[in-house]
């Protein structure tokens, strides 16, 4: 019979409770790998990662390096979600679909079934459970919750206000709480063999109709900043300014950019080192620029990205910044 570690137990039977119960820049939000348990007999072989606009796929390579099954739960959270504002406006890839970034897994090439854990919190107290109560949905971000809210009699928004789950913007009730979803199913290691995990997801892309560089003064502020956030060499800068597109107008934007942010720390939870680990980031065409600090990143072209190493330890999660020329020049 398989043995579970009584910790991985305790983290099950917790998931399983809680389960049972406009302005033009847009937000990014951190996404990322799998997490687990800390575990030290199963190893990570490899990690191949791939980081566009659009989509980011992984696949990893384990191997239990111990006499025995090891059975261990996985989760994958996906990004924490609050209302949109006009000051926080996440473009969400599908809003109204409960894995709106499209998240799947498979597990040696077959599709994984996951079971959801969804919990509203408030000032870092969980209230999913009054929210219920209240008929109130979970996802803070839809049009159908502020709706709800509004709706409330005055006595009960004013018990949302004192718990958080209200706030007052200005003039405007938005939802005070933020959505945590994970997904996550229980994975059995064997012993001395080796499982591929690979997953996909569209991430939630911070879009900005203006780009740090390419338009105003290339050695402002703005630009500065942006050059020593995402390493962008002065030739890069120049090369953006010798090819932006003509605009229609004076005040027309040449170039648009998108952040995309991933959480890579989480693969130092296995035995030892990721021993191999190669990393693409591409931006969506050749003519667009793709720019990320990280130590040992060799630039292949404006617009990809590579890192090869092995025996490596994540130390630093990874920030992206992709520019591209915009719709319309």
């Amino acid at each position: 019979m398989k043995s579970l570690n009584p910790y991985f137990i305790t983290i099950a039977a917790f998931l399983f409770s809680l389960g049972a119960q406009a302005n033009d820049t847009s937000a990014t939000i951190a996404s990322g790998g799998l997490e687990f348990v800390q575990q030290e007999a199963v190893a990570m072989l490899q990690e191949d990662l791939h980081i566009t606009p659009e989509r980011i796929d992984v696949r990893y390579v384990f191997r239990n390096e111990s006499d025995r099954d090891i059975t261990t739960l996985v989760a994958f959270p996906l990004p924490d979600i609050g209302a949109i504002t006009d000051f926080s406006n996440p473009i969400l890839p599908d809003q109204d679909a409960v894995n709106f970034i499209d998240f799947a897994t498979r597990v040696n090439g077959q599709p994984v079934e996951m079971a959801l854990d969804q919990r509203a919190i408030a000032l870092g107290v969980d209230r999913t459970a009054m929210l219920r109560e209240y008929g109130l949905p979970l996802e803070p971000y839809k049009s159908s919750t502020h709706d709800a809210l509004a709706a409330l009699p005055p006595d009960q928004k004013a018990q949302l206000r004192v718990v958080g789950l209200l706030r007052d913007d200005f003039d405007y009730e938005e939802a005070g709480w933020t959505m945590h979803t994970t997904y996550y199913w229980e994975q059995t290691f064997p012993a001395g063999r080796e499982v591929v995990i690979e997953h996909s997801y569209r991430p939630v892309a911070g879009r900005s109709v203006a780009a740090p560089l390419g338009y105003g003064d290339p050695q402002g502020e703005t630009a500065q900043q942006a050059k020593a956030a995402y390493c962008i060499s002065d030739d890069l800068a120049t090369s953006i300014e010798i090819n932006k597109p003509r605009t229609k107008d004076e005040y027309g934007m040449p170039y648009t950019s998108a952040t995309v942010e991933y959480i890579l720390k989480t693969g130092a939870n296995w035995s030892g080192p990721i021993r191999k680990f190669n990393l693409t980031v591409e931006a969506a065409s050749p003519a667009h620029y793709a720019f990320l600090c990280l130590d040992g990143v060799r630039r292949i072209s404006r617009s990809t990205l590579e890192l090869s190493e092995k025996d490596f330890w994540p130390q630093r999660d990874l920030d992206i910044l992709f520019i591209e020329p915009a719709e319309g020049n």
